[in-house]
């Protein structure tokens, strides 16, 4: 962890500490210092977007659905070009379903600053990519954050324990079970996803606007589970093991 170099206001004395909030004791006079940093300002990549991770998923079906056409005019290896629109598609998915979260890292762990451009303002500005900023602190986020975004992940395995409770089937094979359609195992399928977006629903309720922890962790939950839910789906309408 980088250190930085803090004097005592009592002795004088030279201090290495780590940056972050709490309290020192002087080793020479036993002066209790107060640790006090400004919060840092996490820069996160421009690209990194929701919007990205739907571009790679629209490449890995255009290349799917064009292989054909690459082993004709560019080099006869389907096994190639199938791994690389897998491989495609999978990364989509993990940019649209963390891309909030990493976003957002700095307020998971302690506050984070976000720089705004001031320009009447040239106090206490920091000097990031040429810009004169002052930083805006983000609190950290609550335990609502994590009840909203902990409550629709558990709902996954539920959605799996409720058919085997039930003893639900969709073809019986050489057992007794209760038959039902793929559209009931769809539904319970979105059961999480449902659960986000209801708790989304209530977070803006409470305070009319996007900004609170409710909202925010179950956004985040909400694409997590609907990527679990368009996955799931696929596999129930094409190799279904029930």
């Amino acid at each position: 962890m980088a250190r930085t170099i803090i004097e005592c206001s009592e002795c004088g004395q030279q201090l290495s500490v780590p940056p972050k909030k709490g309290i020192v004791e002087c080793p020479k006079c036993s002066n209790e210092i107060r640790l006090s940093f400004a919060p840092k300002v996490v820069n996160t990549p421009t690209l990194l977007k929701k919007e990205l991770g739907f571009l790679l998923i629209f490449l890995a079906i255009w290349l799917q659905t064009n292989i054909m056409w690459f082993r004709i005019n560019v080099y006869d290896a389907a096994d190639i070009f199938e791994g690389l629109a897998s491989m495609l598609c999978f990364s989509g998915i993990m940019v649209v379903a963390f891309a909030d979260l990493v976003r957002n890292r700095g307020r998971l762990i302690g506050e984070q600053a976000y720089p705004s451009v001031s320009i009447n303002s040239p106090e206490h500005t920091n000097e990031i990519s040429g810009r004169q900023i002052i930083p805006t602190v983000a609190p950290q986020f609550g335990h609502k954050f994590y009840i909203a975004f902990v409550v629709p992940l558990l709902m996954i395995p539920v959605s799996f324990m409720i058919p085997e409770m039930l003893d639900w089937c969709i073809h019986p094979a050489f057992r007794t079970c209760v038959e039902v359609g793929r559209g009931t195992y769809i539904v319970m399928l979105f059961l999480p996803c449902a659960t986000a977006l209801l708790l989304m629903a209530m977070g803006y309720n409470q305070s009319g606007t996007e900004h609170n922890d409710v909202y925010a962790g179950a956004r985040i939950s909400a694409i997590l589970t609907f990527a679990f839910f368009v996955l799931m789906s696929f596999a129930l309408m094409t190799v279904s093991p029930y």
